[in-house]
């Protein structure tokens, strides 16, 4: 329908026309299935679901809303000329735009001016036979299409319909199910996965930037986000047009370029790209705050400054943000407020996985909104997380999804530094540092535990001196990775260094004395120097039977340490002794189940089968690889070890 015979009245100034976009003159990647069920509401094809229902698309800003409901509108207009576009940017846009389609639709001057608009104009939408398209668009402040009922009881200016061929189309970053009502469809728009991002990039800028893989890397560095896929194609098409010798220094041209540029930390090469993104994001934060979030601005920032990785909630701990000025006064509720605000307009994702609760970050939007400022509340936020109760000990089988969720940003932590002014960042990152090792080399991750301990320790030796106890507990564990590695040399070096210096600090019999000492006959066993190692573990189990009792984790530790190597002598007998006496207290005091049984029930195996009974030890390895498949999963490196020792067993039961 088109407009006639009115007085130029400020509504008749707006124009409901359908903006045109990259939309309508491009592939609209990876979106194929949702434009089909936006047009299948308009469609005359038999009974509909959600007949009726406001649809709305929902997502971070730069996501693609308004190119969806762009493409939706150009093709319904092959179709009908019943296609109208609002924008809800502010009120009186939208109010104008309203009134301005009313009134195309025949609804009189004096229905409106008494305040009737909103009913009479929908009940003419819903009278209407022929197919009809109605886009509010950029509705992100939803408060807006209220009018004098409610949005969310379906009697607001925007609401449900009964046309059988129509659709009302909302483009929001509010996805909070509630702003809605129940009579809404929301369609949760994502950014764009590698391929799709990879498509965009080379519609745009052409094969000559570079190929699909690395445009497909730099779609995934800038995290699938459609403004960002479209503003840096055009970048590098420009670029691209220019002959070489007419590119400015620093200007990239290819997508490896592009994607190196932004790991490097350097910022968007077209100058409208971050300032476009910013521009997004902020209007998105004034909005929240503005609706009374008051804490969302910093703790954006304070989430930003995390690694790349999803951030768990206990990192967004509201006792330790309060200890902080800019959340000051804010209760553990305003925060759980604000995060779900965010969540709802797609700054942010909430999420859970393994059991812990997680928000996650776009990378751009991590990028955009990472501050070094906050780089000590993130170090107090980490430290008080590792050291907390629920995280408990990193050997703990069950905290271990939460170690690996705090993992990353531990890690990261120790590039704080390099951007902090505050000389005190990294003395307080060295705790959940070292715990963090603890965990990975607990879950066997050896690698990485022995490149985090590899940097740490150095640091530590020049920061608190090389004898400090914080530098020889890191150096310790490193020495305990590298000697599970299998590089005996090395860590003999390590334990024999710690226990000089131990002996002269702590003393001789002092607990931490004793567990290098025992270590270092651990790694003597290793190398062979079978008798050595012997007479230290016999030795260290003396002084710990007076000083800590017969059944302290260190003294049985010792002792199942001593039966090792009289297995390795061939003393299978008493071996065999010692193992079934921790055994059977390992079992009283830790479970059947715990770590420290399981271990002393496979030596107890590797025994029997030493003696010569392989079908009973075959049966107790079964077992123990039954448990440690279930507790530590397949391929932990303890999981791999049984079931070498069963596969060496079972050979030994099968030979004549």
């Amino acid at each position: 329908m088109t407009g006639s015979g009115f007085s130029t009245r400020e509504s008749d100034q707006i124009t409901l026309a359908v903006p045109h976009g990259t939309a309508s003159r491009r592939t609209l990647w990876g979106r194929d299935e949702l434009l089909d069920e936006l047009l299948a509401a308009v469609r005359d094809e038999g009974h509909k679901q959600d007949a009726g229902a406001v649809h709305v698309v929902q997502g971070l800003g730069g996501v693609g809303k308004t190119s969806v409901a762009v493409s939706v509108a150009h093709r319904l207009q092959r179709e009908t000329d019943q296609v109208w576009w609002i924008g809800a940017q502010d009120a009186s846009r939208f109010t104008g735009g309203l009134t301005a389609l009313a009134r195309q639709l025949g609804v009189p001057d004096e229905e409106i001016a008494v305040g009737r608009l909103a009913d009479q104009l929908w009940r003419r939408l819903s009278a209407l036979a022929e197919p009809w398209l109605l886009v509010v668009d950029n509705a992100d402040d939803a408060r807006l299409l209220d009018g004098p009922g409610r949005l969310a009881l379906g009697t607001g200016l925007v609401r449900p319909h009964r046309s059988p061929r129509g659709l009302v189309l909302v483009t929001s970053r509010d996805g909070q199910p509630g702003t809605w009502g129940d009579h809404a469809v929301l369609h949760r728009l994502t950014p764009l996965g590698d391929g799709d991002g990879a498509d965009v990039l080379l519609d745009l800028a052409g094969p000559t930037a570079g190929s699909r893989e690395e445009a497909a890397e730099l779609a995934r560095r800038l995290g699938g986000l459609p403004l960002a896929l479209n503003t840096v194609g055009r970048y590098l098409a420009a670029v691209g047009q220019r002959p070489a010798r007419f590119r400015d220094a620093g200007e990239t041209a290819t997508f490896a370029e592009f994607r190196a540029s932004l790991d490097d930390g350097g910022a968007f090469p077209h100058p409208g790209t971050a300032t476009a993104l910013a521009g997004i994001w902020r209007m998105s934060l004034d909005l929240l705050t503005e609706r009374g979030h008051r804490c969302v601005r910093p703790l954006l920032e304070v989430l930003a400054n995390f690694a790349d990785a999803p951030v768990p909630l206990i990192l967004a701990d509201p006792a330790v943000l309060g200890e902080d000025e800019a959340f000051a006064g804010v209760s553990g509720a305003e925060i759980w407020a604000a995060l779900q605000a965010l969540a709802g307009l797609g700054l942010v994702d909430l999420a859970a996985a393994n059991g812990v609760e997680t928000v996650a970050l776009h990378p751009l939007v991590r990028d955009a909104h990472r501050n070094p400022g906050w780089y000590t509340l993130n170090v107090r936020l980490l430290d008080k997380a590792a050291e907390s109760d629920e995280t408990g000990l990193p050997e703990d089988v069950e905290r271990w999804p939460l170690w690996s969720a705090l993992t990353p940003h531990a890690v990261h932590a120790l590039t704080f530094e390099e951007g902090s002014d505050d000389d005190q960042v990294f003395p307080n990152i060295w705790t959940a540092a070292m715990l963090t090792a603890r965990s990975l080399h607990a879950q066997g991750q050896l690698s990485q535990a022995r490149k985090l301990l590899d940097e740490l320790v150095p640091r530590l030796g020049g920061t608190l001196g090389e004898t400090h106890s914080d530098t020889l507990t890191a150096h310790h564990n490193l020495a305990v990775v590298l000697h599970d590695q299998g590089h005996h040399d090395r860590a003999r070096a390590i334990y024999e260094d710690i226990l000089t210096t131990r002996r002269v600090t702590l003393g001789e019999h002092h607990p931490g004395t004793l567990t290098t000492h025992n270590n270092f006959a651990s790694v003597l066993q290793d190398q062979g120097h079978h008798d050595q190692a012997r007479a230290i573990y016999e030795d260290i189990l003396t002084t710990q039977r007076d000083t800590l009792g017969e059944h302290h984790p260190s003294t049985l530790t010792t002792h199942h340490n001593l039966a090792s190597v009289l297995d390795d002598q061939g003393q299978y007998d008493r071996a065999r002794a010692i193992y079934e006496d921790i055994l059977d207290i390992e079992r009283d005091t830790l479970g059947e189940h715990h770590p420290s049984t399981l271990t002393t029930h496979l030596s107890l195996a590797v025994v029997l089968h030493h003696q010569g009974h392989h079908d009973r030890a075959a049966v107790e390895v079964a077992a123990v690889l039954s448990a440690r498949r279930r507790v530590l999963g397949p391929e932990h490196p303890d999981t791999l070890s049984v079931q070498r020792w069963l596969d060496i067993i079972s050979a030994a039961r099968d030979k004549p």
